[in-house]
């Protein structure tokens, strides 16, 4: 493996990881906001990933609890959302740039 494929590896997995954990943050305040018992161990469940159903399951038993977010939780989550469309386009661009080497090199 050439160096800069090493680069974009690093780029996927820092997006991945960074993505997962304002996904924690988000549930986190939330489930705190609404009142739920636990927001730490909602916020480990919903980013657990998908074949769990974690983040389906805690969006569907939110539905039955008010959110009370005072205006700095708001900035907050609003701050989170904005961070992690970043995250997301360093997953896409790292991924696209690392298969494009791949292919480039004929190791796909």
């Amino acid at each position: 493996m050439n160096w800069y494929e090493y680069i974009f590896i690093f780029i996927v997995i820092l997006g991945a990881f960074n993505t997962a954990y304002q996904l924690y943050r988000m549930v986190q305040l939330d489930a705190k906001s609404r009142g739920f018992k636990h927001p730490k161990i909602w916020g480990l469940l919903a980013t657990g990933g998908q074949n769990r159903g974690g983040l389906l399951l805690y969006l569907l038993s939110r539905r039955n609890y008010p959110s009370n977010m005072s205006e700095d939780e708001i900035n907050s989550m609003n701050s989170r959302k904005k961070r992690i469309g970043i995250c997301l386009i360093f997953l896409t661009v790292g991924s696209i740039c690392l298969i494009i080497s791949l292919i480039s090199n004929g190791r796909i």
